[in-house]
């Protein structure tokens, strides 16, 4: 998996649209850090979750514009940069977004002197999240219009399932409740949930490698040249 990331973190030079792709990503990751303490103060740790996975998906979306062009294709390299190599890049990508995630709360708990009740099941439902935008990607650039209407249906459910669940553990007893160990073992958790996700959307990616790319998955300035 580490080399994996290592080959797409270097092929991502030849991307199409790298300086404002990477432009994006800086601003909407310093943006997220007040966003993300923003939303944890309020007890709502999600809001910047949503920003930390964008930050994550765009390396993979830059990565898959180099599979719009005829020479990248006939390459050794053509299957790897459809299914192991982008696996490997959102995986880590979410993994180091989650740790900057987890990183913010722990600073917090540290200078209030308490750990939230509900921070360490909010990051179970990040990684959750997480997990869910991963195996999307697995498909999407291949049938765009498919996953994301899946995407769009399944989304709401994970959440509205996630949050309920928290609201019944917090009665029954959390596990990953209040207390610094519990909030440690909720980020551990939501490392190996990463990681399955990365399985995940590696194995989906398989399944549809032979299926010609999206043009709509493709950012618009690279769909108009295809």
């Amino acid at each position: 998996m580490i080399n994996n990331w290592k080959l797409g973190i270097k092929f991502l030079r030849y991307a199409h649209g790298i300086k404002i792709n990477f432009i994006i990503g800086i601003i909407m990751l310093l943006l997220n850090i007040p966003v993300t303490i923003a939303g944890i103060m309020s007890e709502n740790q999600l809001m910047g979750g949503y920003m930390l996975m964008c930050v994550s998906m765009l390396p993979t979306q830059m990565l898959y514009s180099l599979s719009a062009s005829n020479m990248v294709l006939t390459t050794t390299y053509r299957k790897k940069l459809q299914t192991s190599i982008p696996a490997a890049l959102t995986c880590g990508n979410m993994m180091l977004m989650y740790l900057i995630n987890v990183l913010i709360n722990g600073i917090l708990a540290l200078t209030q002197g308490t750990v939230r009740d509900n921070a360490g099941t909010e990051l179970i439902i990040l990684a959750l999240m997480m997990v869910l935008i991963m195996v999307y990607m697995g498909s999407a650039y291949k049938y765009f219009t498919v996953s994301s209407l899946f995407l769009c249906l399944l989304l709401p459910f994970f959440m509205n399932m996630g949050l309920s669940g928290m609201s019944r553990m917090n009665r029954i007893g959390n596990p990953f409740g209040r207390g610094g160990m519990a909030f440690m073992s909720a980020a551990f958790c939501g490392l190996a949930m990463l990681a399955a996700g990365g399985l995940l959307q590696y194995m989906l990616s398989l399944l549809v490698y032979r299926a010609p790319l999206s043009k709509m998955a493709q950012a618009a300035p690279l769909r108009k040249e295809l």
